[in-house]
């Protein structure tokens, strides 16, 4: 797929945010679809996605979420998509795995997937560090899976990933920091 291309996308989205704040919120949900319909493109690749992503206090200051993503990416033309067009899972989204070093593979090369789906609860642990008004502690467990490989010979590689752990969230002047330390519970 060496060469140079001309590709043009127009982006749909819609979005239906329900929560009861923007910035921490602990009550509500948020509903996202994005459609990016090709108008000029060699491969005519449109990609669909939709995030679902719900928010409870299960006790006192407590935030829990959880979130579901799904996304596709097909050729409406029958040809094999791009790599660059292919899906690839975000590490903030799969915690405990290298970026771009989960799904099918063509040798020992990662080439990305048509297809993925990701479910991530996170719930804060707000008893540990209660007088720390910019330092959040949490745990999250992270569930997804890519597959889907437009060349029939390459190895689809479909296989569940899950991760658990916990993470501090720090709200620093600057901007807020996020760390965290998963352990994989299933890889490939």
């Amino acid at each position: 797929q060496a060469g140079n291309y001309w590709d043009t996308f127009v982006k749909f989205k819609v979005n239906y945010d329900r929560r009861n704040q923007k910035f921490r919120p602990n009550d509500g949900y948020l509903s996202n679809l994005t459609i990016d319909l090709p108008l000029i493109s060699d491969t005519n690749t449109l990609t669909n996605s939709y995030t679902y992503k719900i928010y409870t206090d299960l006790y006192e200051n407590n935030i829990t979420s959880m979130s579901f993503y799904v996304e596709a990416s097909n050729s409406i033309t029958g040809d094999d998509i791009k790599l660059s067009e292919r899906l690839y899972i975000p590490q903030r989204k799969l915690r405990g795995f290298v970026s771009g070093k989960v799904g099918p593979k063509d040798g020992s090369d990662y080439i990305g997937g048509n297809y993925y789906a990701i479910l991530n609860i996170s719930s804060s642990l707000p008893k540990i560090l209660e007088n720390s008004q910019n330092i959040d502690l949490g745990t999250f467990i992270d569930i997804a899976n890519i597959w889907g490989v437009d060349d029939n010979t390459l190895d689809d590689a479909s296989e569940i990933r899950s991760s658990i752990g916990i993470g501090v969230d720090w709200f620093t002047p600057v901007g807020p920091l996020s760390f965290s330390f998963a352990q994989p519970l299933s890889k490939n």
